[in-house]
This record gives C-alpha cells, sequence and structure tokens, in this order.
C-alpha cells in the first residue's frame, strides 16, 4: 500500500485528534453533563485541548529549519562566573 505514507498517517492522526476537540466542544456547549461526570469530562476536554494544541503546532509552528543555533562557549569544567545576590 503504497498510498500509506507517514505524512499522510500524520495528517489523519491530525483530524481525528481535531475532530474529538471539535466535538468535545460541542458535548460542553449544548449538553447537561451530570454532576458525577463533570471532572472526568473537564480532564478528558483538558487532554483533548492539549493534543489539539500540539496539532496546531507542527502543522502552523516554526518548522522551516531556520532555527537559531546556540554555540557553547563555556565547558562543564569552566563554568560561567554568576554573582551571588544579597
Amino acid at each position: 500500500m503504497s498510498w500509506v505514507t507517514r505524512p499522510f498517517v500524520r495528517f489523519l492522526l491530525a483530524l481525528v485528534v481535531l475532530a474529538m476537540f471539535a466535538g468535545a466542544v460541542i458535548v460542553m456547549s449544548f449538553f447537561v453533563v451530570p454532576e458525577q461526570n463533570r471532572e472526568v469530562v473537564v480532564q478528558l476536554v483538558g487532554g483533548i485541548n492539549t493534543l489539539a494544541g500540539m496539532v496546531i503546532g507542527y502543522y502552523f509552528g516554526r518548522t522551516d529549519g531556520d532555527l537559531q543555533q546556540v554555540e557553547v562557549t563555556n565547558t562543564p569544567a569552566h563554568p560561567v562566573p554568576v554573582e551571588q545576590g544579597e
């Protein structure tokens, strides 16, 4: 199955996560959640919200490969001196 590539699977998983987020928002907006299940539903929506944020960060974040390179000038044997505050 040559059409099942890694980017395609990532895209499908991203769509599933965003669909779950949309479903969670609809459930929280239009349906009454019983009091005994409220904490569980809030925790699940929070987790799905985090996953949706990761999807958005992956597809719209800075992925152009032009990241700043950090050069380490001090080795662990020669740390930067730090003044103690009073």
